[in-house]
């Protein structure tokens, strides 16, 4: 369990896209990438972060938690500068959880700038994954083999399920990532197993996930929802 106490305080953060410092000079070939990206803040994403991580310290909740897109465009240097930006919780007691989004794994983007030009740099890989975050995955209480899927036992009262509602292929990618999200059978099954473990427990499940479980809203749901 993370904690014994039997009203733990979670912290609930999504799609902090970071892109490290490192991976741009702030050449031409990023000035085009920022103006184009929907309105990403890509100049303050460390200095956000980091000052995020202070507070948290200071107010000392049980555990944060990301719902994917760590990263900005799947680069193994943007998802391991996000870990050790995040190092202190581990540091301070404080649980450390993530989940992967459409962005993250195998994402056919993944590039540095320099000048006028991009290059290909690392894309993180669901073995990659699991070393940069492992701090996250040595709290798992169960985890499902044929995804990036886990579960923690927050208490005694509450069971997290972290699902993997990402569709990634095997090997690195060579196009732009898949924005729709789905379960496969095997981790439905997974799933399932969880709800009933849980419930022999009498734990109640807190679940969590990339995509929308719903479809919210009429008009802009492509690309944001569990199909």
């Amino acid at each position: 369990m993370i904690t014994s106490k039997k009203k733990p305080i979670l912290w609930l953060l999504s799609d902090t896209h970071l892109i490290a410092d490192s991976l741009h000079d702030d050449g031409l070939a990023f000035q085009h990438m920022r103006n184009t990206s929907a309105g990403k803040d890509l100049d303050y994403q460390e200095i956000a972060l980091t000052a995020f991580v202070r507070k948290v310290i200071q107010e000392k909740p049980t555990a944060v938690i990301i719902t994917g897109d760590v990263t900005f465009n799947g680069a193994k240097i943007s998802g391991e500068r996000l870990a050790n930006i995040f190092k202190p919780l581990t540091k301070n007691k404080i649980a450390f959880l993530v989940l992967p989004g459409n962005h993250d794994i195998f994402d056919g983007w993944a590039r540095k700038f320099k000048g006028d030009h991009e290059d290909y740099t690392l894309q993180i890989s669901p073995a990659i994954w699991k070393e940069i975050f492992a701090d996250s995955y040595h709290y798992a209480l169960h985890e499902d083999s044929d995804s990036l899927a886990y579960s923690v036992n927050l208490n005694k009262q509450y069971r997290l399920i972290l699902a993997d509602s990402n569709i990634y292929g095997k090997q690195e990618s060579q196009t732009h990532p898949i924005t729709n999200g789905r379960i496969s059978e095997s981790q439905m099954n997974w799933i399932e197993k969880e709800l009933i473990d849980a419930q022999q427990k009498q734990q109640q499940v807190l679940f969590f996930m990339h995509h929308n479980l719903y479809r919210h809203n009429k008009v802009i749901y492509q690309g944001y929802a569990w199909c």
